[in-house]
């Protein structure tokens, strides 16, 4: 599949939000995988045609490839002034910083809290990497930049742990997702200890990558059922999963690819399954939860790869 059209998977499945990745920068200027214009024709079309039966998109920065926008833009004004770009562009309120590599955090969550100052309605999610299931995030790209957001007064709505290529015995890899994202709840009541345990779990965001994952642990149907229910109960911020590109059995068996699971399954079987989750939820919903759909160009390849996050 790749990067099927939004319109189609919504006409598919039902499916009303996405997060789309990544948006890339070279000189401070936002691109989409680092070469395509943020006003591209093609993928201004795809956007417009999906928000047009109001689809609801979050734009994401970063990633585990490509020079970020983060390092490119040297201060705060002009970091504030390209997410802004970014979300007038677009034409929405939500962004999405993934980070899986150095960038100035104190510039990053500085502008960000300016954006939202300036632009009512913005909301903010970190997409961060986990270090194992009885850990959570990792201790610089993770647990440090939440602390640093808090102390330059940033409100991060979201906080999205990625629950995939982390290490874990647990025999079950949907156990070990949902180990990861408890140690990740235990962490955020750190960061804010004047939150209640319910205000933590509703900005808390799980993002496991569906099928084959780099370290060879399977994320499968079974393990989608069991972390639904875990998040429905737990009345958690948003569910999601990398990426609707590869919600497809084509590939049964094989290794990792950007383009289908690896694993038996129909088309868009993840993305229906996912849907469950709004429905099974025992308390006040929360916002869709979008899928992580690449919308660009495949980013710039930087000369040491960042992560092992498919693309």
């Amino acid at each position: 599949m790749g990067k099927p059209k939004l319109i189609d998977v919504y006409k598919a499945t039902g499916q009303n939000a996405f997060t789309l990745a990544f948006v890339l920068g070279i000189g401070c200027i936002p691109k989409w995988g680092g070469i395509s214009d943020l006003d591209d024709p093609e993928i201004i079309k795809n956007i417009r045609d999906f928000q047009a039966v109001n689809g609801t998109v979050i734009v994401s920065t970063g990633g585990a490839l490509g020079p970020y926008l983060e390092n490119s833009c040297p201060t705060v004004d002009s970091l504030t002034e390209a997410y802004m770009k970014i979300l007038d562009t677009i034409k929405t309120n939500h962004i999405d910083i993934d980070i899986e590599a150095s960038v100035p955090v104190d510039i990053v969550t500085k502008s960000l809290a300016k954006v939202k100052r300036q632009r009512e309605g913005t909301t903010v999610s970190f997409t961060l990497m986990v270090q194992s299931d009885d850990y959570g995030l990792t201790p610089i790209l993770g647990v440090e930049v939440l602390k640093k957001a808090k102390e330059n007064g940033l409100e991060v709505d979201i906080v999205n742990p990625m629950t995939m290529e982390f290490s874990s015995h647990l025999p079950k890899w949907g156990e070990a997702v949902i180990s990861a994202s408890k140690a990740t709840l235990a962490q955020m009541k750190n960061v804010w200890p004047e939150k209640s345990d319910a205000e933590i779990r509703k900005m808390l965001g799980v993002t496991p990558m569906i099928g084959r994952n780099f370290n060879g642990k399977i994320f499968t149907i079974s393990d989608a059922k069991l972390l639904i229910n875990w998040a429905a109960a737990n009345a958690i911020g948003m569910l999601a999963f990398w990426s609707v590109g590869r919600d497809n059995g084509r590939c049964p068996g094989g290794g990792v690819s950007p383009t289908c699971s690896s694993i038996a399954q129909s088309d868009y079987e993840f993305t229906k399954l996912f849907r469950t989750f709004e429905e099974k939820k025992t308390s006040s919903p929360a916002p869709s939860y979008p899928e992580v759909a690449s919308i660009g160009p495949e980013p710039i390849q930087t000369s040491k790869p960042i992560g092992k996050r498919c693309r």
